[in-house]
């Protein structure tokens, strides 16, 4: 298995859960929806993990500067971070409109974060470093 292979099934099983959680706001099922957020945040964070603490740390460490686009990548993690607060705070407000709209601002950013990570990135992370290593780093995260 590649590290491409690897993080865009991660991709795709959060999105599987971020369409759950805005169909769960959408249906105004307030007793659920905060589950499925958290269970949503909890799987972002995690691969935000894996990337931070184990891809980012490698392509860091790589040398001669042709692989180092990690600046942008962790900033685009903490902008989607700070829309988890704000969606947080519009589930615990029941407040679907607001909710909705941070969502659609979120996809947007995911969409194409994860098309510059999947088209770009992880390429040249199979292509430098060692993926079987960093896979099962990642794997390691909790």
């Amino acid at each position: 298995m590649t590290i491409n292979e690897f993080m865009t099934n991660e991709h795709r099983n959060c999105d599987e859960e971020f369409a759950n959680l805005e169909n769960t706001v959408d249906k105004e099922d307030w007793d659920n929806a905060n589950g499925f957020f958290m269970r949503f945040s909890g799987m972002m964070q995690r691969h935000f993990a894996q990337e931070e603490k184990v891809m980012f740390d490698e392509y860091n460490n790589c040398e001669g500067g042709h692989c180092n686009p990690t600046g942008m990548m962790i900033m685009e993690h903490d902008q989607m971070r700070a829309l988890f607060e704000q969606m947080q705070n519009a589930i615990n407000l029941k407040d679907k409109d607001n909710f909705l709209g941070l969502s659609e601002n979120l996809l947007f950013v995911m969409q194409q974060h994860n098309m510059k990570e999947e088209q770009m990135m992880y390429g040249m992370a199979d292509e430098f470093l060692d993926s079987d290593n960093i896979i099962q780093r990642m794997q390691q995260i909790s």
